[in-house]
């Protein structure tokens, strides 16, 4: 049979263990629960830009989204629309230095 001292050694270590589990547990939950709140307000705040944007931008931004354009490179490709050209004055210094 096991004797006191080692009945608390081992109750020790499964409380450890437990500790261990619970503790990463909750801080996975608020890890999730921060980046979850961060995801939703980063989608508002994106889509409240996109909504701001003239057709012509949206467009072109929708062919390729995954890409990230520079003021020029979004010019050259708004001009080949079918609406025609564009002034591209109005495309300098706009959002984040002007890459969209």
């Amino acid at each position: 049979m096991h004797d006191r001292g080692s009945l608390l050694t081992l109750g020790r270590i499964i409380m450890n263990i437990i500790e261990l589990i619970v503790g990463g547990s909750v801080g996975a939950f608020f890890s999730w629960l921060i980046t979850y709140i961060y995801y939703r307000k980063s989608s508002k705040d994106q889509r409240l830009l996109f909504d701001k944007l003239s057709d012509e931008l949206r467009e072109v931004i929708l062919e390729s989204p995954e890409k990230t354009f520079d003021s020029c490179e979004l010019k050259k490709r708004l001009e080949h629309l079918e609406k025609g050209a564009i002034d591209a004055s109005r495309l300098e210094g706009t959002i984040d230095g002007g890459n969209f």
